[in-house]
C-alpha cells in the first residue's frame, strides 16, 4: 500500500491519501508516519482518504486496531475523519470500535463532509 501525507497550514489539518491494499503491516507503518507528522505539526485534525484502498483485514483485526494504534502513538485527542469509496458494515464496525474506545473518529464517503466535520471539532 502507498500513502502520502500532507499538512495544510491554512486549515491546520493533516491529509493522508492511501492507495492499494491495506494490511495490518502496512497500516502499522502508515500510522507510524501519521504519528510523526502529527507531532511535527502539533496537529490533532486528520483526514485519511481510503477511497482508492482495499482493506484486507479480518473482523478481529478491526477490533484490535484502536489498541494497536494507541501503542504506536495515536491519541484519543485526535479528530480523525476517514473517507471510503463506499460505507459498509466493516467501515461502520471500525467507526463503532474506535468510538467505543474513546476516539473521535467518523467515517464518510464525501470529502467535503469529512473536511467540514473534522474542522468543526
Amino acid at each position: 500500500m502507498e500513502w502520502n501525507i500532507k499538512y495544510s497550514l491554512d486549515e491546520h489539518l493533516i491529509y493522508v491519501k492511501t492507495k492499494g491494499i491495506l494490511t495490518v503491516e502496512s497500516a502499522n507503518l502508515m500510522v507510524e508516519d501519521i504519528v510523526k507528522a502529527a507531532a511535527c505539526h502539533q496537529c490533532d485534525n486528520q483526514i485519511v482518504d481510503h477511497r482508492e484502498t482495499t482493506f484486507a483485514l479480518q473482523l478481529f483485526e478491526y477490533y484490535e486496531r484502536p489498541e494497536v494504534n494507541s501503542k504506536i502513538g495515536i491519541s484519543p485527542r485526535w479528530n480523525i475523519a476517514m473517507i471510503f469509496k463506499e460505507l459498509t458494515s466493516n467501515t461502520l464496525f471500525m467507526e463503532t470500535v474506535f468510538r467505543n474506545r474513546g476516539y473521535n473518529f467518523c467515517q464518510f464517503d464525501d470529502i467535503g463532509k469529512a473536511r467540514k466535520w473534522v474542522l468543526s471539532q
